[in-house]
This record gives C-alpha cells, sequence and structure tokens, in this order.
C-alpha cells in the first residue's frame, strides 16, 4: 500500500473528488480525516471508509475561516498523533465577469482557494517538520494555467495557487516537504453538469447538447473522471513521487495541449 501509516486530511473531502480521494487514500493505508461543512455527509464518507476496514475520522472545518483550518490541523495531530499529507482540494465556483463582479465574490473565492491554501500550509508545516516530512497538494486546476471563460476569480485563485506552490516547494525542500498541485480539467462532477446546465440555458441549448459540445474540446473527447484524478493525487503524495516537487500536473485528457 502506498500510504501504509500515513496521516492525510483532506479538505473538501465529503463530495466529488475530495470524498473519492478519501475513500482511496484510506485503501491504501492512510487514516483518512475527512473534512467540510456538511456533517451528515462527512460522517457518510467516514462510514463507507470503515466499513471498507479502514480508518478515517470527520472533522468539521469551514475553509472560509482560519481558525476551522487551524483547529483541523490541531484536532488531527491530537487524535493520531501526526501529520504527513495535507490536500488542499474544497473550492467553489461561480460564473462572474468583469463588469458583474462583486466584492463579495472576488473575496470568498479567494478565501476558499488560496487563502486557504496559505494558512493550510501555515499550520500543517510544523507537524509536518515534526514528522521528519511530507507532502503538500494543492487542487488547482486547468484554469490556473490557462484563463477560464466561465469565472475570472476562480482563474485567478487557480492560479495563485501554482505559484503558492512552487514558491513553498523551494523554502520546504530542505525540510523535506513536498509540495504540488494537481490542475484537472473538465471532470464530470455534480459541479460540472451544474456549469454546463447553466452555459448551455445562456446559449439556448439544453445540457446534454452543451456537454457534447464540451466534450469535442477535449482531444480524448471525455470528461475526466474522479478516479483518474484521484490517481494523479495518490502519486505526488506517496514516495513514489519521492523527487517531486513544485509541479502542477494538469489531469485533462490533453485539453490544455490544444
Amino acid at each position: 500500500m502506498l500510504l501504509q501509516g500515513k496521516v492525510a486530511v483532506i479538505t473538501g473531502s465529503t463530495s466529488g473528488i475530495g470524498k473519492a480521494g478519501a475513500i482511496v487514500f484510506a485503501q491504501e493505508g492512510a487514516k483518512s480525516v475527512v473534512s467540510g461543512r456538511n456533517r451528515q455527509r462527512g460522517e457518510e464518507v467516514v462510514s463507507i471508509i470503515r466499513e471498507q476496514g479502514n480508518e478515517a475520522s470527520f472533522i468539521p472545518a469551514d475553509m472560509l475561516v482560519v481558525a476551522d483550518i487551524e483547529r483541523l490541523v490541531k484536532i488531527t495531530v491530537d487524535t493520531y498523533g501526526r501529520l504527513d499529507i495535507f490536500w488542499h482540494n474544497a473550492g467553489i465556483v461561480e460564473p462572474d465577469y468583469i463588469e458583474n463582479i462583486t466584492e463579495e465574490i472576488y473575496d470568498n473565492m479567494m478565501a476558499a482557494h488560496l487563502k486557504a491554501g496559505v494558512f493550510g500550509a501555515k499550520f500543517a508545516v510544523p507537524e509536518m517538520r515534526k514528522a521528519g516530512g511530507g507532502s503538500i497538494l494543492f487542487t488547482s486546476s486547468v484554469a490556473g494555467l490557462k484563463q477560464s471563460g466561465y469565472s475570472l476569480t476562480y482563474s485567478l485563485a487557480k492560479t495563485g495557487l501554482v505559484m503558492l506552490t512552487k514558491k513553498l516547494a523551494v523554502d520546504l525542500a530542505k525540510d523535506n516537504i513536498r509540495v504540488n498541485s494537481i490542475c484537472p480539467g473538465r471532470v464530470e462532477t455534480s459541479m460540472r453538469l451544474s456549469i454546463a446546465e447553466q452555459r448551455g440555458r445562456a446559449m439556448g441549448i439544453d445540457q446534454e447538447e452543451w456537454v457534447r459540445r464540451d466534450k469535442k474540446r477535449i482531444p480524448m473527447g471525455r470528461y475526466i473522471t474522479e478516479k483518474e484524478v484521484v490517481d494523479g493525487a495518490l502519486f505526488l503524495v506517496s514516495d513514489r513521487a519521492s523527487s517531486i516537487t513544485g509541479v502542477a500536473l494538469p489531469i485533462d485528457g490533453g485539453f490544455l495541449a490544444v
């Protein structure tokens, strides 16, 4: 197992990619700390993991609240005695363009993605130093490497995570703490289908037709699965990637190559 004996915190793991990650990480031997705002969904993820004979806990946390992020790390260490992996996966997305952006949209987007990434690392790093090293992973996006036609602030926040990755990778290499990002493309999630519905409505077409056109923009001709994203994340946080740090890995079916 790739993560035997590791303690892994995954933010935004009550659904979607984070949920899939928490389950897979536990299957690979990690003690998975599931975190998010919805206690019922979080406990359901923990139940799935425990039913498989693996270890997990749910710690509620709102990534818009710095005190919650600090508490998340503290309770994790109090519970398991260490922290080896911190995967900041939580995020939000909503459409915005320069003419309709509001201060609230801007502040929330930056807080959920970039600010939470900064403070997650701030609180995780001292515990990883105590453990002799660790791995920090951020969920950025292809929108952090190529502008998004859907959301200005989402692109800005995800781009910030890529630069945070590079900066921390250099600063923390001496501490045996690796820092990487994954940059998913179009992933088949409920969030993607919600976007499809919104954008299809704006174009006067149904969701199914918008999805069909959207997939044609991807060289592989399909959306990426949650498992494919998690497989990339698992590799980067595992010892198999022991010399890899400062990387922003696209998992996008070739979207960025076009």
